[in-house]
This record gives C-alpha cells, sequence and structure tokens, in this order.
C-alpha cells in the first residue's frame, strides 16, 4: 500500500468516525462525506497539499486519493451487508416465475457477482443508497403487510394486474430482490443525462431497454420479470404506464429512503418522518415519475401508524 493512500486512510477514517454520521448507513455517510469534501475543498486544499499530507498534488488529485480510501474503508462494511442482503431474501418465490425450482446457491452467487462489480462504480453507489437503506430497515416487510391487510390499490395492482401468483411473503422477497438489483441501471453510462434526470435517477424507456439486454446475458438463472422489474424501477410512471407494480415500489422506497434515518427525533405537533416525506412525495410525483394512486395509499399508511 502506498503512502499516499495510508495517509488518506488515515485522514478519512478520522472523518468517518464522526458522532454525527453514527446512525447513517455505510453509503449515507460515504455520500456525507464526498459532500463536505466538495463543499470544504478551498479549505481543506492547502492543508492536505501541504508536505504533511500529499505534497506538490493539485485538489483533483487529492480528492481521487480520499475517494479511493473512502470506497475502500466503506466497502469493509458495506460489501458484508450487501451479502446478509442477498442471502437474507427467500428465493422460492423464483419457482412461482418459472414453474421450477433453481439453485439458490448459484442464484445467489451469480447476484453478488453482479451487484458487488456494480459496487465499483460511483453512479452505482449513489444509485444503491436508497435501495440499501430500504433493504436495511425492511421498509418492504411494514408497507407491504399494510397492503395486504388492507387488500386495496396496491394489493391489487401486485396480484390482479402484475399477476403475481403468489403470497405476500414471496411478493416482499419479489421487491426486496428488486431493491437489491435496482443498481443494475448503472451497468452503462447514461449520456447526456437530463436535469430531472440526475435528481430523480430515471431514464429513458430506450436506455432502460438497452440495459435489460445487457443484464439478461450477465445472470441468465434468474427470470426475465425479476430482471425487468429491478430496470423498470428506474423508469417514470408517467412516461411508461404499465410499469411493474414492484417496480414502482422499489423506486418509492428507494428514494424515501435515500436520506432515511431511524431515529430522527420529530418535534412536537409534526408529522411523522415518512408521513411528511410521502406528503411531499405527492405533491412533486410527476417530477419524479412516481404512481400517485401508489403514494396515496403509503401516505395513508404512514399516518395511520405514526411512522
Amino acid at each position: 500500500m502506498s503512502s499516499d493512500i495510508e495517509k488518506a486512510q488515515s485522514f478519512v477514517s478520522r472523518l468517518l468516525q464522526n458522532p454525527a454520521l453514527r446512525d447513517f448507513t455505510p453509503l449515507q455517510r460515504e455520500e456525507q462525506l464526498i459532500q463536505f469534501l466538495h463543499v470544504n475543498s478551498a479549505q481543506l486544499a492547502p492543508t492536505l497539499s501541504s508536505q504533511q499530507f500529499f505534497p506538490g498534488k493539485n485538489w483533483n488529485q487529492i480528492f481521487s486519493i480520499l475517494l479511493e480510501a473512502l470506497y475502500g474503508l466503506v466497502n469493509e462494511e458495506l460489501l458484508p451487508e450487501i451479502e446478509q442482503s442477498i442471502t437474507g431474501i427467500n428465493y422460492t418465490f423464483l419457482q412461482f416465475l418459472r414453474q421450477q425450482q433453481a439453485d439458490d446457491t448459484l442464484v445467489k452467487g451469480q447476484i453478488s457477482k453482479l451487484v458487488t462489480g456494480l459496487m465499483q462504480k460511483p453512479d452505482a453507489r449513489r444509485g444503491f443508497t436508497g435501495a440499501f437503506s430500504a433493504l436495511r430497515f425492511h421498509s418492504v416487510d411494514r408497507y407491504l403487510d399494510e397492503a395486504f391487510a388492507r387488500k386495496t390499490y396496491i394489493h391489487f395492482e401486485l396480484t390482479k394486474v402484475q399477476r403475481l401468483r403468489m403470497g405476500r411473503d414471496e411478493i416482499k422477497s419479489f421487491v426486496e430482490l428488486t431493491l437489491l438489483l435496482k443498481p443494475v441501471i448503472n451497468l452503462i453510462s447514461s449520456s447526456a443525462p437530463t436535469q430531472q434526470e440526475r435528481t430523480t435517477g430515471m431514464v429513458q424507456s430506450q436506455f432502460a431497454d438497452k440495459v435489460f439486454s445487457l443484464v439478461k446475458k450477465q445472470i441468465k438463472i434468474l427470470p426475465e420479470q425479476v430482471i425487468k422489474s429491478a430496470v423498470d424501477a428506474s423508469l417514470s410512471f408517467n412516461e411508461n404506464r404499465f410499469i411493474e407494480a414492484t417496480s414502482r415500489l422499489a423506486a418509492v422506497f428507494s428514494a424515501r429512503s435515500r436520506n432515511y434515518q431511524p431515529n430522527m427525533r420529530v418535534d412536537r405537533g409534526a408529522d411523522s418522518p415518512d408521513k411528511s416525506w410521502f406528503s411531499i412525495a405527492r405533491r412533486n410525483y410527476k417530477f419524479y415519475g412516481f404512481d400517485i394512486k401508489l403514494l396515496d395509499e403509503l401516505y395513508k399508511t404512514a399516518a395511520e401508524n405514526n411512522w
């Protein structure tokens, strides 16, 4: 290991130990630190280019070294958690889609290879932040349990429109795998994304079709419905009205969980965190490409449960 990387790891490690970051997920901490480096570059550059740290290097070179160190340190926690998420999913739902039993070990191995490989891409890491948090904090369990109890819009879209002939737990696993595979949209780079696409993470349908074809070749063991669900989670429902309900749910859970903090304090009289977020999302559903009826049900669920 070079002395530059050692120094960078020491510097980044101290930043990661900030108590204010304690409740964040690994990828949330990573984003906070990257933002900190960008915002404070003018103040940090003179110190970090001194003899004590990286003499003779400009800020872009220093930032690149710090970023490499940051990814390495975050991966020490992130990659084992990704493996836990992969092994924690119940893959029996695949039998309902394929009408045949799949080798769980082979399935998990191919998913692990694909997702951990994607974590080498900065865009995929950013795009996975919300999905990772949604998996860690069990958003799917909480909200789909309620959806199946209500048996209204979300339940209808999953069981009647998408025609998922399986039980509640199998459908939850389907949505969880959609979240886990959501970063596949970053398998290739989108050329000249619009400001809206950069903000929302949404892509055009032609680009999604190209990604879908590539992913099918890389992970042949999965049914096409699963791969399509993961890819379509980055499409706007307002422009693509036939997007699967599993994709629409994954898109919303990922967006909601991007900045989710489980121990957030709520001021007296203020809305609960999820209720507040869904309220804002309902007002901006067109911009973010969300399904407004799906948001309405999630909002009611959050309000009634004080989530």
